[in-house]
């Protein structure tokens, strides 16, 4: 097997899943992933929320430097017991001065500032502390942080108060995946680790991906990854369906919701996830792909699948024969046959859960 390590680490989509895991309760002794964050208690407070610079601060800072209104980090992570949050951004790689992610990194800098509780309504401005950490791929860290410091310097000359900053790097060694980051990290949120920290042991000929929580995301993809990203998540829509469907007592009605099917996906991360538009996205990639199941059920099991508005998808199985068939033609469903580079269209009831 040949594996490509260094592009691994450079995916968003394995960043942004190696970030949860590290916050996720796990045996300390039989630890896949170590749960860094979560031994130092940093726990998930949002997933991909929508951060708005307060109407003072757009006006005082409008006139004076470039940013952005509203920003949408990848995570948030508090520290239990104590008033620090980190604000975590995922990015392949590192960027310079005249790079179009500048707008982004100088909002999240402001907003990891004093004014992160108010931008969180979570107290009043200045009673939590926070820091603007990126996640990034091998040997990114210099260049990143020297960007950061030049654009905090810039703040600082226009007046403008800044949040604390500093980056996590992921890289491998000959027999691991380490993490490493800046003393100021360990400092801010009280790391017992020194860095760097091995994370995931490599073994021979073995991808070292972890089981991703969250298989798919449109905003941080190219298109062949999101191709084989769908496929996965088909694929675990499809095993809770025939899971649920196959413990069930006859005869049942058992009703999926787009909510239920995309929470059982994700392991529950759905629910905390903020990003609107890409929930959007996950539920009519969801309706459309209910809909294949039911036009590849033959006759006449298919009857036995309805659809109600507001509802959602009603399977009503009545007796053992109906069971069985149903069961047979839904393991014999293959995402991958699907055409999984189909863009996803919208429509009126992409607000509706359905």
């Amino acid at each position: 097997m040949n594996l490509n390590i260094n592009g691994l680490y450079k995916d968003p989509l394995f960043q942004l899943n190696l970030a949860i895991w590290l916050s996720q309760p796990q045996p300390f002794s039989e630890f896949y992933v170590y749960p860094l964050f979560y031994k130092n208690n940093l726990n998930i407070y949002s997933i991909g929320p929508a951060l708005a610079l307060p109407f003072d601060i757009r006006l005082a800072v409008s006139k004076k430097i470039s940013c952005q209104e509203i920003v949408r980090p990848d995570l948030i992570f508090e520290k239990s017991g104590k008033k620090k949050l980190c604000i975590l951004e995922c990015k392949s790689s590192s960027f310079g001065l005249e790079s179009s992610n500048i707008k982004q990194a100088i909002t999240l800098l402001l907003i990891s500032g004093p004014i992160i509780s108010e931008v969180l309504a979570i107290g009043k401005r200045g009673e939590n502390e926070c820091m603007l950490c990126y996640l990034i791929g091998p040997d990114n860290r210099k260049l990143m942080e020297s960007t950061l410091n030049s654009l905090k310097q810039e703040l600082d000359k226009v007046k403008m108060e800044s949040g604390n900053f500093g980056c996590f790097e992921v890289k491998p060694t000959p027999t691991a995946i380490i993490l490493e980051y800046s003393e100021n990290i360990k400092k801010f949120f009280n790391l017992m680790e020194d860095s760097p920290v091995e994370i995931i042991k490599i073994e021979k000929d073995t991808d070292p991906r972890p089981l991703y929580l969250f298989p798919y995301d449109p905003n941080i993809q190219t298109k062949e990854e999101q191709e084989l990203s769908r496929r996965i998540l088909f694929e675990r829509i499809l095993g809770h369906i025939i899971s649920e469907i196959g413990g069930a007592d006859i005869p049942t009605s058992i009703i999926f919701t787009t909510e239920k099917l995309l929470n059982a996906a994700t392991f529950g991360l759905y629910n905390i996830w903020e990003d609107k538009e890409a929930k959007k996205h996950l539920r009519k990639l969801a309706r459309d792909f209910l809909n294949e199941i039911r036009s590849s059920i033959n006759e006449p099991v298919r009857e036995s699948i309805t659809h109600e508005s507001q509802k959602g998808w009603i399977f009503n199985i009545k007796d053992k024969e109906t069971h069985e068939e149903l069961l047979k033609q839904l393991q014999r469903f293959k995402p991958e046959t699907l055409d999984l580079s189909k863009e996803v269209e919208p429509s009126l009831f992409d607000y509706m859960e359905l």
